[in-house]
């Protein structure tokens, strides 16, 4: 057997291994460094087809030996490159002055015809060392699990110490040509195992940025299976802050999600799924009901995965809580509403009290007169009826936008003091308990007169939600720089269409209500840079008004001759 011509095509094996591996890799993943990786092993085996199988008389040719060693140089240098791409890092340019200083060494070598061990020696000294940089690269620089860049690395380690002793050992040529292929393959199989090593911990690290991302976002973010069975499959931790169920009460029910939905905006929910070109185009807006039964705004987009046929797969989609923008645009809504009716107050309302006056003033001189005294009590329900139409124009006058607060530095308890006997006669009528719980807070910049309104306007509104009797509470506190103000029935609560247009004018469930307390309360609050909240269920209503309290340095408490957590009860 012709051991020479064996090692020759194991060596070319060897070779063109890692070239099908690093073309098959290339296609795939088009990375640039693979491609490098395929060029160097190219050149390398352009040297064994051309050379070591002897198609060139190189050995007996200057112009042959010299291009023999140029492939060998320039096989170390491109892989190198590809090395240092595949470690995200800059080609170090000492290596292309190293490689052009050992080709013009050999070349000079090769011109003066010295030995061959002296001709052989440069570049084959220069292609140890890229091979043991390499390997060291591998063993040491490449921070990966597996037995990849081990495998690899001493290859390459290997192979290295083989073409350092090369010049040598001509005389074991034919095995270390062998050797030197085996050991080729060896480095494609490990080659081939790091680059899915780099490729599986690549996806994990990104997998994990994506899981963070998806776990901190403040909108919710889910995979539901529909196929063949609804399950779902992912839901992010924010479902918890939006909705009070956790992930794992979402796991164990998939459909939540349909029990969680208002059932006004339910309807609505299920066309919306069914109209996929809308729902993969236009968010849609509905309401929550939060495991604390509080209800939230949400806006859900989504996407439906299908396959070929078209059978639904997955639905993909985020849910955001806009609780607070709906707020902001009920907000905007009722103060355009309210300058509306300002404007319309201020051009109309003089213009109708002059009439009305002047009808007032003949009906009482008509009265006074002997043939009215026959009809006196006609004239007094006509005269009541002006009143009431005189009283109804003055509260639409104070929806006037351009009206002014008188703020004066004042206490919410002392006002609430004041008017206490009047809240609580009132109430008695009605057959409604009083309680005060007035806690110690900051004196505050206050039209007395307008929060003497906005409080009864609030305190009569609960008195008239408690028609078979019940208890009305007046509590006031501080925490953080906000003093609130809660006025609390036992009513049936507020409906639902009437809560999201709370505040407009003229809105009212009361038979002879004129639907102007609550909006001259929005507007009184706007002047105060108050806001006021509503929480309603069926075991009752309460107002929330939250007033900012001055700076820190102009706070005193004021004694309160009321008594402060005191309780009063009269029936």
């Amino acid at each position: 057997m012709d051991y020479a011509l064996l090692s020759a095509i194991g060596a070319m094996a060897g070779t063109l291994s890692p070239i099908l591996v690093y073309i098959y890799l290339y296609t795939i993943y088009r990375e640039r460094y693979i491609g490098i990786w395929a060029l160097a092993w190219f050149i390398l085996s352009l040297r064994n087809i051309f050379f070591d199988f002897g198609i060139f008389p190189w050995k007996q040719h200057a112009f042959g030996f010299i291009i023999y060693q140029l492939l060998f140089i320039g096989c170390g240098v491109v892989f190198v490159w590809g090395i240092c791409l595949f470690a995200n890092k800059p080609t170090n340019k000492n290596w292309l002055y190293s490689s052009i200083g050992i080709a013009l060494i050999s070349i000079a070598v090769i011109l003066l015809d010295l030995p061959g061990v002296y001709k052989i020696l440069p570049p084959a000294w220069f292609a140890s060392i890229t091979l043991l940089w390499t390997a060291g690269f591998f063993l040491r620089r490449l921070n990966l699990p597996g037995v990849g860049r081990l495998i690899t690395g001493y290859a390459f380690m290997l192979w290295g110490i083989l073409t350092f002793i090369l010049p040598f050992s001509f005389a074991f040529l034919t095995w270390i040509n062998l050797a030197s292929g085996i050991l080729r393959l060896a480095v494609a199989t490990g080659t081939l195992i790091v680059h899915f090593e780099k490729t599986r911990a690549d996806l994990f690290s990104k997998e994990t940025q994506y899981r963070l991302l998806a776990e901190n976002a403040v909108d919710v973010i889910y995979r539901c299976r529909l196929s063949p069975y609804v399950k779902l499959e992912y839901i992010s931790p924010a479902i918890l802050a939006v909705t009070g169920y956790s992930p794992d009460e979402w796991y164990a029910d998939p459909k939540l999600f349909m029990k969680v939905v208002h059932p006004d905006d339910l309807p609505l929910f299920k066309n919306y799924i069914k109209d996929c070109a809308k729902a993969n185009s236009l968010p849609f807006t509905f309401r929550l009901i939060r495991k604390d039964q509080n209800i939230v705004w949400v806006e859900q987009r989504w996407v439906l995965i299908q396959d070929p046929q078209g059978n639904s797969l997955v639905i993909e989609g985020i849910v955001r809580d806009v609780t607070a923008r709906k707020e902001l645009e009920q907000i905007a809504a009722r103060m355009d509403r309210m300058n509306m009716v300002g404007q319309m107050a201020v051009s109309v309302a003089h213009e109708i009290r002059n009439p009305l006056t002047t009808v007032r003033g003949y009906l009482q001189l008509l009265g006074m007169t002997r043939e009215g005294l026959m009809y006196k009590e006609r004239y007094d329900l006509l005269i009541e009826e002006l009143d009431r139409t005189n009283e109804i124009i003055s509260e639409y006058l104070m929806l006037a936008k351009d009206k002014v607060a008188n703020l004066k530095r004042c206490s919410l308890n002392t006002i609430i003091q004041t008017l206490s006997p009047l809240i609580q006669a009132n109430a008695a009528a009605a057959n409604v308990y009083t309680k005060f719980d007035l806690g110690e807070i900051s004196s505050l910049y206050l039209d007395e007169h307008e929060i003497r309104q906005l409080l009864l306007n609030l305190v009569r509104n609960a008195i008239e939600a408690m028609p078979a009797g019940g208890e009305l509470t007046i509590c006031t506190s501080s925490e953080g720089n906000q003093v609130t103000l809660a006025i609390s029935d036992q009513g049936s609560g507020i409906p639902s269409h009437i809560l999201d247009n709370l505040g407009m004018p003229f809105l009212t469930t009361k038979e002879n209500g004129t639907g102007l307390g609550l909006p001259i309360c929005y507007q009184i609050a706007t002047r105060h840079q108050a806001t006021i909240q509503v929480k309603t269920s069926d075991r009752g209503t309460t107002f929330f008004v939250y007033f900012n309290q001055p700076p820190a340095k102009e706070n005193f408490a004021l004694p309160q001759s009321f008594g402060v957590g005191r309780i009063s009860r009269i029936g």
